[in-house]
């Protein structure tokens, strides 16, 4: 979705005008993940285009820094290319701040938004209705991803859990949950599809670092080669910080820990042991 968005036509309607205040503010929103409700209504003995309306959590009066926790509506009248392109089922979608510019009805807790500005980063208050409407109803949520499928959010350990395939093997992916989670999903999506080559240099990386570990822990004979053709990559994390960490199964080469070795903007670093990170993911 581009933004910003002209929602219907972008005013509130001659009809509903008594119903609404005349003031527009500006409001961050956030709602249920309910598709929206389609029909068309008849207002002071005359009939409109087809109506949406959706259930919203809460929003944020940003005019007058209102927080409001009670759930609401969100209601507008469609235009007819809007109602046949179905533009209304993607235009909110539950878990998303909402950046808007609204009317509200008079008396009741009812949005009619006339633009989407655009998305808005985290905001705790709105997120924290939203993690608690997630938790009554037993909801999982996924984050959207274009080459990497859905993401299932993982609460444990406050990240984005999926899986990929890599040489034949299914590899475990994670993303760190933030503000900025699409900015990582693009991260991931860029390394995933040049993996060979960063796995390539990671195994080397590690080989290097830790062929004289393997000899003093056991077998006097290993090599660098032996250690780069072992390691198999298990699981891919990327954090906050946009820096990806691959830990590595080693066919127990050291008493069955994994390897982890980071990888950032200046290449790999930082191979060591860690406990099996199987674990946390299988």
């Amino acid at each position: 979705m581009d933004y910003p968005y002209k929602v219907g036509f972008g005013t509130v309607s001659e009809a509903y005008k008594p119903y609404w205040n005349e003031e527009v503010h500006e409001y961050i929103i956030i709602v249920n993940n309910d598709d929206p409700l389609c029909y068309n209504s008849t207002v002071m003995g005359q009939e409109s285009n087809h109506m949406a309306s959706l259930t919203t959590l809460g929003y944020i009066d940003l005019d007058t820094d209102e927080h409001c926790s009670e759930k609401g509506t969100l209601l507008w009248e469609m235009r007819p290319d809007e109602y046949k392109l179905e533009i209304h089922k993607s235009l909110f979608k539950g878990g998303i701040i909402y950046h808007i510019r609204a009317a509200m009805q008079i008396d009741n807790n009812v949005l009619y938004p006339l633009e989407v500005i655009g998305e808005w980063p985290m905001e705790y208050f709105l997120d924290n209705l939203y993690e608690a409407y997630v938790e009554e109803n037993h909801i999982q949520v996924f984050l959207e991803t274009t080459t990497l499928g859905n993401l299932l959010f993982n609460k444990t350990y406050d990240r984005f859990d999926g899986m990929i395939e890599f040489k034949g093997r299914k590899i475990a992916i994670s993303i760190a949950h933030s503000f900025n989670a699409k900015k990582l999903v693009s991260h991931m999506e860029t390394f995933v599809r040049d993996f060979e080559v960063y796995d390539e240099e990671m195994r080397r990386y590690a080989a290097e670092k830790l062929t004289a570990l393997a000899n003093e822990q056991g077998d006097s004979n290993v090599t660098k080669e032996n250690i780069y053709n072992l390691l198999i990559p298990e699981v891919i994390e990327e954090m906050i910080t946009k820096r990806f960490i691959v830990y590595y199964y080693c066919d127990g080469l050291f008493e069955n820990n994994s390897i982890k070795v980071e990888y950032d903007s200046k290449g790999p670093r930082d191979a060591e042991l860690w406990d099996d990170i199987s674990r946390l993911y299988f």
